[in-house]
């Protein structure tokens, strides 16, 4: 059993001879002995195997791809009729579907690979009416979908070696390793590397621009490939953008344009000398032109040889503010996308600043933070007595997630909580939404996200809005709907105020402070919701939606259930007078 606190960047012979197998480079410092305890320490409560495979299943799609908790749950159909398939996620914006098939233990085989593959494309065959669950009915209409892309993702606690199937993911526990290594690794500094040029270099305060052939820069980038890409927003896109599809086309059919039909790239370093024609490198961080270099890093590998020259700018610095600027602004070839961004945001690290120094939470503005910290550097965080008592008892409850808080915020303050279910895109840097949201109106306050999360956090810990709950299944999935419900009360029917929310934050601070007085109304919170779930025209919509996902992420917070979320509230006048007169004294 692994170590209790045992960290991601420990020493692990086992997890250094597995991630030899999937790198080019060596990864130091790694070890599987944290990623194994999170395993077990969220399947403690499995007994049967069937339990554990479930909760690897959902370990996986919350930890490995990256979905929220109450999405992650709901996304999980296996039993009786699946057809093969025990979890989905659909992405309407993208137009993507991921289908899963996960087999825990001694159900693991190759054969199950291949089977997993044949099951969908029965699914996708079959006539619709002969399927007997609604979500496979759903499934059927997506599939048949020409314009859905649909990957399979098959996923095993077991290892998984040497499998070859271009048209299914195989996620065994040696990808898995790589998958969060790659997510969490940190540049090493004081790294040492050398860069040959072509000519000398064109000089200007800090920075120096050379040319050096293609070959020399794919040498860099070889050798140091572990760690030279950290601080760039984007990793490689795998040549499926259309950007890189040109520069590999430059590269076979252009070579002799490829400078100057090419950006070029940026590189930042802690120092830089020169000598003849060698640039000697610490700390070097590739922060724009990372299609560039691993397109000519693929060709080289292809034929060990690329007859091309590229632009370099070098750019010395040790400011962290003064590169993540040089990050932001320097990267324009393709769309960055939301999540990664986040990490770049001024506003989101002052949040950091500020739950850490003032209150001891580790707030995740850059993705893979809390496990990159040591076992020591995590118990620093304790939290704060009066706001610890909404949290679990657990050793990572002083962590706040970056997605599930700005998901919190945004059902809080901004009542949408049928949005952020349906996934939190728009709400993150660069999404449609963003901009309507995080601008200069908005006061830097960690208030906005750590109540929420509080209000969230006691929820699934004591209300029963979590995975645990079998008696009620709608109400494992309604976390997003509680925190919007919470707030709806407390708002517009204890202080009766129906402008903007997030003006009310002193009050709110008052009664989150009083832990006994803050808890009468989550449970008078939890009456509402639990009333509004079990009403027939709310059972009825979600039957017609087909499934559970389709109507909290679409219809849960729409005119109509709001009419019924204000009827249950108007039901439960007793209890908010009461707690009025507490608050008022009247």
């Amino acid at each position: 059993m692994p170590p209790k606190g045992a960290n991601l960047l420990e020493y692990s012979e086992e997890g250094r001879d597995i991630l030899s197998k999937f790198s080019s480079a060596p990864l130091e410092g790694f070890a599987t002995h944290s990623v194994d305890g999170s395993i077990i320490e969220f399947m403690k409560d499995a007994n049967t195997t069937i339990e554990k495979g479930r909760d690897y299943l959902l370990w996986h799609l919350i930890n490995v791809e990256e979905v929220l908790e109450d999405i992650a749950e709901n996304a999980i159909i296996d039993g009786g009729y699946d057809e093969g398939i025990d979890a989905y996620l659909v992405d309407l914006e993208e137009k993507k579907i991921r289908l899963f098939q996960s087999k825990y233990g001694s159900a693991h085989s190759v054969g199950a690979i291949d089977q997993f593959v044949q099951d969908v494309i029965r699914l996708k065959e079959k006539e619709q009416s002969k399927l007997k669950r609604d979500e496979l009915q759903y499934l059927w209409k997506i599939l048949n979908d020409e314009k859905m892309k649909v990957d399979l993702v098959y996923i095993t606690d077991q290892c998984v070696d040497d499998y070859q199937n271009d048209k299914v993911r195989v996620m065994g526990r040696q990808q898995v390793y790589q998958t969060l290594w790659e997510r969490i690794k940190k540049p090493a500094k004081g790294q040492n590397t050398s860069l040959r040029i072509l000519k000398q270099p064109l000089e200007h305060k800090n920075c120096k621009v050379c040319v050096v052939s293609a070959f020399d820069l794919a040498e860099l980038v070889e050798k140091n490939e572990h760690y030279i890409f950290e601080s760039n927003i984007r990793k490689h896109l795998g040549g499926k953008g259309s950007i890189n599809k040109k520069i590999s086309t430059t590269l076979e059919e252009d070579p002799h344009n490829f400078f100057e039909w090419n950006n070029g790239i940026t590189i930042t370093v802690d120092d830089v000398s020169i000598k003849n024609n060698e640039l000697y490198l610490k700390g070097a961080q590739i922060v724009n032109g990372a299609q560039t270099s691993k397109s000519i890093l693929d060709k080289k590998k292809k034929a060990n040889n690329v007859d091309a020259e590229v632009l370099v700018t070098i750019i010395k610095t040790k400011d962290e503010e003064h590169q993540r600027k040089i990050t932001k602004y320097r990267n324009s070839q393709n769309a960055v996308k939301g999540k990664d961004y986040v990490s770049l945001q001024d506003y989101f690290i002052s949040i950091h600043h500020m739950l850490a120094t003032r209150l001891d939470y580790c707030f995740e503005h850059q993705q893979g933070l809390w496990l990159n910290l040591s076992a020591a550097d995590k118990v620093k965080f304790q939290g704060n007595d009066m706001y610890n008592k909404y949290l679990p008892d657990a050793k990572d409850r002083c962590r706040i997630k970056d997605d599930s808080a700005i998901a919190s915020f945004v059902s809080y303050f901004v009542q949408k909580p049928n949005e952020v279910y349906g996934g939190i895109a728009k709400y993150l840097p660069n999404g449609a939404k963003y901009e309507n949201i995080f601008n200069d109106e908005l006061e830097c306050d960690y208030r906005y996200f750590l109540f929420p999360h509080l209000i969230r956090e006691f929820a699934k810990n004591q209300l029963g809005y979590d995975r645990k709950n079998i008696q009620n299944k709608n109400k494992r999935y309604a976390q997003s709907l509680f925190v919007a419900v919470t707030a709806r009360i407390f708002h517009k029917n204890i202080l009766a105020k129906h402008d903007d929310f997030k003006s009310d934050i002193e009050e709110l601070e008052k009664i989150v402070q009083n832990f006994g007085l803050c808890e009468k109304i989550l449970r008078v919170a939890d009456k509402v919701v639990t009333k509004f779930l079990e009403d027939s025209a709310v059972e009825t919509k979600i039957e017609e939606s087909n499934t559970a996902h389709n109507f909290f992420s679409n219809q849960v917070y729409g005119n109509d259930m709001l009419k019924i979320i204000d009827r249950k509230i108007g039901q439960e006048t007793e209890d908010i007078t009461f707690i009025k007169k507490i608050i008022f004294g009247i």
